[in-house]
C-alpha cells in the first residue's frame, strides 16, 4: 500500500465514532477513490464495531480493529464484523502509516 496516498481515520474515543468515521471515510473516498482510506479503531470506539447499528465498511477503505484493545476489552476477533480486519496495535500501525506519509485525522 502506498501510504503517501493513504487517509488514516482514527476512532478511539466512544462507539459513535466509528459511524462517524465510516461515514466520513465514505464522503472522502466518494471524492477521492484513488486515495488508500483506513478507519483504525481503537479504546473505547470498538464497542462501535460490535454494536447493532455497526455500519459496514464501504468499497474502498479498510476498516481495522486493534487485537490487543480488543483483548483488553474481552472482545474476540471472531465477533467483528465482516470486512473488518485486524492491526496488532493502533497506535503502531498509525504510526507507521505516518512515518510513511500517510495523512492523520482523528475523529
Amino acid at each position: 500500500m502506498n501510504e503517501a496516498r493513504t487517509v488514516i481515520l482514527h476512532a478511539a474515543e466512544g462507539a459513535k465514532d466509528v459511524v462517524r468515521a465510516v461515514d466520513a471515510a465514505r464522503r472522502l473516498h466518494a471524492e477521492h477513490p484513488e486515495l488508500n482510506i483506513r478507519v483504525i479503531v481503537n479504546g473505547a470506539a470498538l464497542d462501535g464495531l460490535i454494536a447493532p447499528e455497526a455500519p459496514a465498511a464501504p468499497e474502498g477503505v479498510h476498516v481495522q480493529a486493534c487485537a490487543f484493545g480488543l483483548c483488553k476489552r474481552g472482545i474476540d476477533a471472531s465477533v467483528l464484523p465482516s470486512g473488518v480486519e485486524t492491526v496488532p496495535a493502533a497506535v503502531t500501525a498509525i504510526v507507521e502509516a505516518e512515518l510513511s506519509g500517510a495523512a492523520y485525522v482523528r475523529i
